[in-house]
């Protein structure tokens, strides 16, 4: 019975890490808003405005650089219990949680700075901003649409 438990999740698994990596990666991982002039332009950003919102990005390096490590690392200490054929059910869950507790510390990151910049943006710019967000990630998925 053990055996079919994990055949069971193990695919379940490699699918949410495959999901997860592919539609988040792409998208955060190349699109900053606040270096594209075109968004900068249409937001009308003030110059103490843009230079606030460079500061809260370039404050958060480390930090994203650091988390990303730690991701990384409990993806491979993951991967090599899945492989180990004596790891035991509770190495594996607990392998799996240590790597699910690494990327809530990531996208909570994320989220401070995008809510740390947002604090920078006025009610209209903040509303413009969503709606521009919007536009983009429907361009993004019109554009994996196609391939």
């Amino acid at each position: 019975m053990k055996g079919y438990t994990i055949l069971f999740i193990f695919p379940l698994v490699l699918l949410s890490f495959y999901t997860n990596g592919y539609s988040h990666g792409k998208h955060d991982g190349k699109w900053r808003w606040w270096k594209d002039s075109a968004v900068v332009d249409e937001l009308e950003l003030s110059g103490e405005q843009k230079l606030k919102i460079e500061q809260i990005s370039s404050s958060y390096k480390d930090r994203f650089e650091k988390l990303r490590t730690g991701v990384d690392v409990k993806r491979t200490a993951f991967s090599e219990t899945m492989k180990n054929p004596n790891s035991t059910r509770d190495n594996i869950f607990k392998a799996y949680d240590e790597l699910w507790d690494a990327k809530y510390e990531m996208k909570k990151a994320k989220l401070e700075q995008k809510v740390d910049m947002r604090e920078v943006l006025t009610t209209d710019q903040t509303t413009k901003l969503f709606e521009i967000r919007e536009q983009h990630r429907q361009k993004m998925m019109d554009k994996k649409q196609k391939t």
